[in-house]
């Protein structure tokens, strides 16, 4: 896999209904060449000696065995027709679960659209990105933009019929769709394959209306890639090569997670022992990458797998996103070196299914993919 490079557009995006014959889910893969931005040593010098935690109440939960699927699939079959609902079963930020919108699963092969791995929604709420992830690849993808407004309004995917898309993209695989069907995929448009990393990074700066994922080998001190993806055609137009590195020695893999602030200063988390969490906060721009280490962090992360970062602009929280566990904490606090322990809000589910991403409306109503099957779920604090 080749890594640190920036793309040569080849092929065109693909409109449902308007180009015929796909791969994957997305066009012709597009190719590479030497890469024009570099940032060396994109980390800050820190003393890790000084880094605090805050002691918040461990809430940690473990990866299951086997991930579960949707209790509503087995029960209804692939054109899932009622919603799914999740309740909390401990935390201090009750809440609940319930499906907002069932994803496609086959479009061209049977499964193909399986794993989709990140959410982004912008502030009015009527447009969402996800990011897919080939089957059988590690970093293989494509993004989809869905016109949820369209589909919720026009053709009531929500709430009057939830089997809708399923239905149009499973006759779209065998070249049975219907005039309403190509209609109703004229709502999603998608982008060609690229080298999507794992696919959990896609954020949208909202200051500056880009949408920016991170590409890693995973490896501590080794070059890695943020990548800008145009919000009309859903393809790479740049890339900046960075390593976290910095000038006294410290050295972490690149970042696989990724968020901005209303202000549009990046953060990703990661990993630091069995259970803690660190925050690194920064800036992602056409010109480089440099990210600070935010002194402090988090004693108990939510749980074993960490599957995403997200900010709602509404509250000022920055949250954390592990299978059937969300944490969050006070921005500004966090950022201050101020947080305590009743700051730390966490919710924790028993679901035992995959949590890929979470997104806020500038509402502040957030929203959670998951796969198994793959579904939209909106997330109602009680």
């Amino acid at each position: 896999m080749i890594r640190g490079i920036k793309w040569i557009i080849a092929g065109s995006f693909i409109l449902f209904g308007v180009v015929a014959g796909i791969g994957g889910g997305g066009s012709t893969q597009i190719g590479y060449a030497a890469s024009v931005v570099k940032t060396k040593y994109a980390l800050g010098d820190y003393q890790a000696k000084k880094l605090k935690w805050v002691q918040n109440k461990n809430e940690f939960v473990s990866r299951p065995k086997t991930y579960a699927w949707s209790t509503t699939y087995h029960r209804q079959g692939t054109f899932q027709t009622r919603p799914e609902t999740y309740t909390t079963r401990r935390g201090n930020a009750p809440a609940t679960l319930t499906t907002d919108l069932y994803l496609p699963i086959t479009v061209r092969s049977s499964g193909d659209w399986g794993n989709p791995q990140s959410l982004v929604l912008t502030k009015n709420g009527q447009t969402a990105y996800v990011g897919y992830l080939e089957a059988g690849t590690t970093s293989t993808g494509w993004i989809v933009r869905y016109d949820l407004a369209k589909l919720r309004q026009k053709f009531g995917a929500t709430t009057g019929n939830m089997a809708l898309i399923r239905q149009a993209t499973n006759a779209y695989s065998k070249g049975k769709t219907t005039s309403q069907q190509k209609t109703v995929m004229a709502a999603m448009k998608i982008g060609p394959t690229f080298d999507l990393g794992h696919g959990q990074s896609l954020a949208l700066n909202p200051r500056t209306q880009q949408l920016w994922l991170s590409r890693t080998s995973g490896e501590d001190g080794r070059y890695g890639s943020a990548v800008r993806v145009s919000t009309r055609t859903l393809r790479p137009v740049q890339t900046v090569d960075y390593r976290l590195v910095n000038k006294t020695g410290a050295k972490i893999a690149v970042n696989s997670t990724l968020t901005f602030d209303k202000h549009g200063y990046a953060y990703f988390s990661s990993y630091s022992g069995k259970r803690a969490l660190r925050v690194y906060r920064g800036t992602i721009s056409k010109k480089g990458v440099h990210f600070n280490l935010v002194m402090q962090g988090l004693k108990y992360r939510p749980g074993q797998t960490h599957q995403s970062i997200a900010y709602n602009a509404k509250n000022d929280r920055l949250y954390f996103v592990s299978d059937d566990a969300i944490s969050s904490v006070p921005l500004a606090k966090l950022n201050r070196g101020k947080a305590k322990p009743k700051d730390v809000k966490a919710t924790v589910f028993a679901s035992h299914r995959e949590f890929e991403g979470l997104s806020f409306t500038g509402s502040g109503q957030a929203y959670v993919i998951l796969n198994r099957g793959p579904e939209l779920m909106r997330l109602t604090f009680k």
